[in-house]
């Protein structure tokens, strides 16, 4: 289903009574992850029964933590560093601490990463 115009901010027609901002509660976890060659055939969208939300592929919003995480990154990457080890390094130095209270390193960035990933597509 191609969608066309404007973005529609509001939820499906059973569900009139308040606008979704900050996630879309009707996202379904994604079957089929290979990448299709064929345009449309990855079916993101519901049917037509489904409008689209303002956020189309974030179940929840972002927690305190994920916010965080993101301006650091957001800021690291300003710099230019882009290396996994660098990263890591970078985000120590900057105060900014995992889930746990623990110093980055590159496995529980990647570890945090795969999670994050598996809370948002499934």
């Amino acid at each position: 289903m191609a969608e066309v115009g404007p973005m529609l901010m509001h939820t499906p027609a059973a569900n009139l009574a308040g606008l979704v901002q900050d996630s879309n509660p009707f996202l379904q976890v994604f079957v089929e992850r290979r990448r299709s060659e064929a345009a449309g055939r990855g079916q993101i969208f519901g049917g037509p029964d489904r409008a689209l939300v303002v956020w189309q592929t974030r179940p929840a919003p972002p927690t305190d933590f994920e916010l965080t995480l993101a301006a650091a990154l957001e800021q690291i990457f300003a710099q230019k560093i882009y290396a996994l080890p660098d990263i890591a390094a970078a985000l120590n130095r900057d105060g900014m601490r995992t889930r746990d209270g623990a110093a980055w390193t590159e496995d529980n960035f990647v570890a945090t990463f795969r999670e994050l990933g598996q809370l948002a597509f499934g």
